[in-house]
């Protein structure tokens, strides 16, 4: 099961990230949200053909990652999601012509180097029971949820360039607590297997919660990557998504906190180096604003003004 899973996230990282790409190249050339009315900006989207297939990628890599969540450890399943950031950063300095500064890059480089070692700290981590502690795991979502929705006010409130850090920072704990909810989910449908079976889902709370923080942080990370740089949007939802189910994990799910000094240090290390690197991607400047388009419903294309 652990291998399954382990393989089935793999596949769902390639899916997501080269569905992020697809999306920033489409939101291009699509209304930005915020600044029509809502009727005539979902029109426009829904009218978009690449961006629903971008979307439809997406929902088979998030379905895919569900399934690994439930067949392998948070902590095994996350890190291997994050390592997907590769396949996005190449696809945005090659395909999507994004630069970023030495600063920026500087975070960048420490949000991949933490979970380079969150991965290698969970080498030969042993599997456990389906069991975590109500009450920190409660503790938690409460917690990441209040977080969540402050910095998301701040990116809202901001008006500079750095409001898309924001939305980044807070997208990726919502897509983090989606994380932990679907494990939960598929922990409610094991322990009424024998009554529901499959339809156990449609009975879980937890279920429903997690697709609901789903379809916001889908919005809210639209109007990122319409608001910011790839290279800088998707690090930061990325190296939090999978950075607070890691812990979380370890916390309220008992999973092992790895043996030996070198991999508890890895493992420290990798949770300073990601927080490290969202604060500095936090503090960018962003370049020149970029030439007003207008939406082409036909194409997807824009006509510059």
């Amino acid at each position: 099961m652990l291998t399954i899973g382990a393989l089935l996230a793999v596949v769902a990282t390639v899916l997501i990230n080269y569905s992020n790409y697809l999306q920033k190249q489409q939101l291009e050339y699509l209304p930005r949200i915020g600044s029509e009315s809502a009727l005539s900006t979902i029109r426009a989207f829904l009218n978009c053909r690449p961006w629903l297939i971008a979307q439809g990628i997406q929902i088979l890599g998030a379905w895919t990652h569900n399934v690994a969540v439930g067949l392998a450890p948070l902590s095994v399943v996350q890190p291997i999601n994050a390592s997907g950031i590769c396949l996005l950063v190449i696809l945005a300095v090659t395909k999507l012509h994004e630069k970023a500064s030495a600063v920026d890059w500087v975070g960048i480089g420490s949000i991949v180097l933490g979970v380079i070692l969150l991965g290698i700290s969970l080498i030969n981590t042993p599997s456990v029971e389906l069991e975590y502690n109500s009450v920190i795991l409660w503790f938690f979502i409460l917690l990441m949820m209040a977080v969540s929705v402050s910095t998301l006010i701040a990116a809202f409130v901001r008006k500079d360039e750095r409001a898309s850090s924001f939305l980044g920072i807070g997208v990726g704990m919502l897509v983090g607590l989606t994380a932990i909810l679907t494990k939960i989910a598929w922990m409610d449908v094991a322990n009424r297997w024998a009554e529901y079976r499959v339809a156990g889902v449609l009975y879980s709370s937890y279920f429903w919660m997690a697709v609901i923080f789903t379809l916001i942080a889908m919005v809210l990370f639209q109007t990122a990557l319409q608001r910011g740089a790839a290279i800088v949007v998707v690090p930061l939802v990325t190296g939090f998504s999978n950075l607070i189910p890691t812990v979380v994990g370890f916390l309220a799910f008992h999973e092992p906190f790895p043996s030996g000094a070198l991999m508890g240090f890895f493992r420290l290390a990798s949770i300073f180096l990601i927080i490290g690197g969202a604060v500095i991607l936090s503090l960018r400047k962003e370049g020149g604003a970029a030439p007003k388009k207008v939406y082409s419903e036909d194409s997807c294309k824009t006509v510059y003004q």
